[in-house]
């Protein structure tokens, strides 16, 4: 009985194979019924891994053992490493792998990295009317301007209103660092034009600061780009020229950047100048503040990621975005030697003692190098400051008023 069993159970498992690839669309073909024999004939109905025939053994039978090969092959990039060193080697690759993956989402990330409009989170559905408690009584409205390409940008302008008969007007133009809004900054620069007004006793001049949101900015629409902002800040500059020129008014302008800023308003300075002619009209510049400023990508990438095992250090060739102030002196010095080139105003760099952000000694390699231009540039530490402070601290925010005063004058 047990090996009748065994036979119809034998017939039911191949009969449920054939049907699963009659199923699927295969065809086989009918083989023989083989078992295994798993003991000897002692124990006749016990199967296992023997080849043999489904009849009862008998003595004639030689019993054949299958056995499975235990030799395997091992791909060929292990050939020649040994065992031990398997893994190793595999975690290594996967964490060059990452390395390599990050680094080029960073490229191609790069402007959503360099332009952080969306820090702090919700910083572009700032209002102004959130910081008027902290401007008294300077007040402050928005305005909207267009760029050279049609962008719609924002302008916050800011004055303490005078009933007075105005002689002159002195234009601040003030460029944003790469992060947050402008609201965010109305505060510090009131703080600024209350200092302004407690120093100037001259009541015939009105003190402005107008600020430029780049696109992709606050309000701003588009996206921030290098070539999209200095058309925006080409734009401005334009548009300060047409708006406060007035018969009658005296109309001095000074530009003042921070951090990326910096190279933005001497990028747009440059720019400026080089467009202008002995026989065109146009708004003189001042001066030009330079706070905490970079001198390029490459030492902004080096500041940020100072340990040379960190990969990101070494990806500057790969930046499209080539902000940097040391070839925009260079272009001011460029202008300067044209015969019918307008003058270039005198440089202050104000710079933080303690930036988290920028090395200390890229303020002095921009103060050489101007020196080595022929430009009228100055430097001052500001003594314990941090990269956005040196205007809230006594010392940098007098020197900062000082220039503007005396070079607006």
């Amino acid at each position: 009985m047990g090996c009748l069993s065994h036979r119809w159970q034998l017939g039911y498992t191949y009969n449920f194979s054939l049907m699963l690839r009659r199923l699927i669309g295969q065809r086989i073909r009918r083989r023989p019924i083989t078992t295994a024999w798993t003991h000897p004939p002692s124990t006749p109905c016990h199967y296992s891994m023997y080849t043999h025939s489904t009849t009862r053994p008998t003595s004639s039978h030689k019993y054949i053992k299958l056995q499975p090969s235990l030799q395997t092959s091992r791909p060929l990039w292990t050939t020649s490493i040994p065992p031990i060193l398997t893994p190793p080697v595999i975690f290594l690759g996967l964490l060059l792998g990452l390395w390599t993956w990050k680094c080029f989402w960073i490229i191609i990330l790069q402007n959503k990295l360099l332009y952080l409009s969306w820090l702090p989170p919700f910083s572009r559905s700032d209002q102004i009317s959130e910081y008027e408690s902290d401007c008294r009584p300077v007040q402050w409205e928005e305005k909207r301007i267009r760029s050279l390409d049609g962008t719609t940008l924002a302008v916050c302008q800011g004055r303490i209103p005078v009933a007075r008969q105005i002689r002159k007007r002195v234009l601040i133009c003030y460029f944003q660092g790469n992060g947050g809004s402008t609201p965010l900054r109305l505060p510090l620069l009131s703080q600024v034009m209350r200092t302004i007004s407690t120093e100037v006793k001259d009541q015939e001049t009105e003190y402005i600061i107008v600020a430029l949101s780049y696109r992709g900015y606050w309000t701003s629409s588009g996206r921030a780009t290098q070539s999209g902002i200095e058309r925006d800040s080409q734009a401005f500059l334009n548009w300060v020229s047409d708006t406060y020129s007035t018969p009658g008014t005296d109309l001095r302008v000074i530009l003042w950047g921070h951090s990326l800023g910096s190279a933005v308003a001497s990028t747009a300075l440059s720019t400026y100048l080089s467009q202008q002619t002995s026989t065109t009209s146009f708004v003189p510049i001042s001066g030009l503040v330079m706070e905490a400023p970079t001198s390029n990508i490459k030492d902004m990438l080096i500041s940020l990621y100072p340990q040379r095992w960190l990969p990101y250090r070494y990806l500057w060739p790969f930046s499209w975005n080539t902000w940097c102030n040391t070839t925009a002196l260079e272009r001011l010095a460029d202008c300067r030697d044209q015969c019918e080139g307008p003058s270039i105003p005198p440089i202050l760099i104000l710079s933080a003692e303690h930036d988290e952000v920028i090395p200390p000694h890229v303020a002095g390699q921009l103060e050489r190098r101007g020196h080595e231009l022929g430009l009228d540039i100055a430097r001052i530490d500001v003594p314990r400051a941090m990269h956005i402070e040196a205007p809230m601290k006594l010392e940098g925010r007098e020197a900062l008023v000082r220039f503007i005063v005396q070079n607006t004058s």
